[in-house]
């Protein structure tokens, strides 16, 4: 399995902004390359049209137009599942109003400079995000490996190969043998075409006795 890009694909990504039935061209083309796990054209314009960068073999709700926010990546094995958002920025709670007027200067009563910070967030390789998961400004990162339940609310980091649950999401365990993930940081199989990473997952199991 490869990643998969048409040349239709090509002038979809290239022309975006100006067609009148973006939304649903991209879609269409989505499909006739293989999906969201292979389609080069989806990772292009979420890239090039609103700042969310995705690894290969990923897919899920945060690869829809709108549902992450700029400055969003995504590794790659990645598994998320409906209606997950990702935030990265919040209402000015320490201001006297908190209504947009007052930062987002499109609205135009705030100056260029009074926009709201806008902060980043990289999620990690071989990430589970379970469904209606809402990641909020302040978790600028998700580790390789983890596990977001479902409905949870992040507000803070996660840390790698770490399972988080609940409102606000909290740690409630771990996943795989310190020794499983020492060898997934040295192997990384995310790296890899699936091919090759099926190979070096079940060298690893053997190696580590899961088999």
């Amino acid at each position: 399995m490869r990643m998969i890009e048409s040349r239709l694909g090509r002038l979809i990504a290239r022309y975006y902004p100006r067609l009148p039935v973006r939304e649903r061209l991209l879609r269409l083309v989505t499909k006739r390359e293989g999906g969201q796990f292979t389609s080069v054209t989806l990772r292009r314009v979420l890239d090039e049209h609103h700042g969310v960068v995705v690894g290969a073999y990923s897919y899920g709700s945060l690869l829809q137009p709108g549902m992450a926010d700029r400055s969003t990546t995504i590794g790659a094995y990645v598994s998320i599942g409906p209606n997950v958002r990702r935030f990265g920025a919040a209402h000015p709670i320490d201001s006297l109003s908190m209504h947009p007027y007052w930062y987002n200067p499109k609205l135009g009563f705030a100056d260029a400079e009074a926009d709201v910070p806008r902060t980043a967030c990289t999620i990690g390789n071989d990430v589970w995000i379970g469904a209606n998961v809402t990641i909020l400004p302040a978790c600028d990162r998700i580790g390789d490996g983890a596990v977001i339940g479902a409905g949870a609310v992040v507000t803070r980091p996660v840390d790698d190969f770490t399972i988080v649950a609940g409102n606000p999401a909290r740690v409630i365990g771990e996943r795989l043998t310190e020794g499983e993930r020492a060898q997934l940081r040295a192997r990384a199989p995310w790296s890899l075409d699936p091919a090759e990473a099926r190979r070096v997952l079940e060298e690893i199991a053997k190696r580590e006795g899961t088999q």
